[in-house]
């Protein structure tokens, strides 16, 4: 895996509970990491874990922590947007710590990154037993740590709009790219290659919402799209996903390791995405 360092677990969203705690904790170990955390990690208010404030500062915490290189979260769910307005964006901006996480974490990681540069993986949250994950989403995560570009193969099936395309990506689930509209907050896609997924979603819900980031201008001047799981959305979702798509003018794939389902393959923001629907690749290439 990696030599000893330390990392710093949160739970900036849904309530996480002593269990989730447990697994986050005896998979960090295995991966050779040494583990911090807030006392009142286990908070619990309404659906949340802790109110907006304790969550917050348990995220201002782990960025000011000076043991740590690495922050995880343990749970998506709901409930980051409620934490943007109170982050400490200079102190962030300061240091070289990496987030890691996905699906509620999504406009955590796109706030992050758009507002101070750090380094946002959207990768693997903690919350399950370490025998639930495919080695491949394992592998995947300690390639982007370490800094080494990957290729991802598909078939002539999952391409919806050929070409061929380079730029830097973000992206993460849809209904937390929805939720950024209209916000201080708002995902920034201009000439980015963006990656889009989703669980439980009707197909009608993923088609408006779609279509309501279109309106918004956020498919306007994208470079290319990678669809990810969309877990749960309907036997026809792939038909929705293909008509809205299908007279895009950059090159779209669907069907691709990413969300919510194994394997999960790590996303580092702002790194180069080439997408190269003849070669039947697309792939991560890290800048340094």
């Amino acid at each position: 895996m990696m030599d000893k360092k330390t990392a710093f677990l949160i739970s900036p969203s849904a309530y996480s509970g002593t269990d989730s705690l447990k697994n986050a904790k005896e998979i960090l170990r295995s991966w050779n990491f040494n583990i911090k955390y807030l006392p009142d990690i286990t908070s619990k208010y309404y659906y949340y874990a802790g109110d907006y404030k304790r969550r917050a500062n348990e995220i201002n915490n782990a960025y000011k922590d000076k043991d740590s290189k690495y922050i995880f979260t343990i749970l998506g769910g709901m409930g980051s947007v409620q934490t943007l307005p109170y982050l400490d964006y200079n102190l962030i901006k300061k240091t070289d710590k990496v987030l890691i996480g996905f699906s509620d974490v999504t406009i955590l990681l796109n706030t992050i990154f758009q507002k101070t540069g750090a380094k946002c993986i959207h990768g693997p949250n903690l919350n399950k037993s370490l025998k639930e994950f495919d080695e491949k989403t394992i592998s995947c995560l300690f390639d982007v740590l370490k800094k080494k570009n990957y290729n991802v193969s598909f078939e002539e099936e999952d391409v919806i709009v050929s070409g061929t395309v380079k730029g830097s990506i973000v992206g993460g689930n849809l209904c937390l790219l929805e939720r950024s509209l209209g916000t201080d907050f708002e995902v920034n896609t201009t000439n980015k290659i963006i990656f889009i997924e989703d669980v439980r979603m009707k197909e009608g819900w993923v088609f408006d919402i779609l279509w309501q980031l279109k309106l918004a201008g956020k498919f306007d001047n994208v470079k290319g799209i990678i669809l990810g799981h969309f877990v749960d959305c309907g036997d026809n979702i792939e038909q929705y996903l293909r008509d809205f798509f299908k007279d895009f003018k950059c090159p779209v794939i669907m069907n691709q390791p990413i969300g919510h389902k194994e394997p999960n393959f790590s996303i580092p923001f702002g790194e180069i995405c080439i997408i190269d629907t003849n070669k039947k690749f697309w792939k991560i290439q890290f800048k340094n």
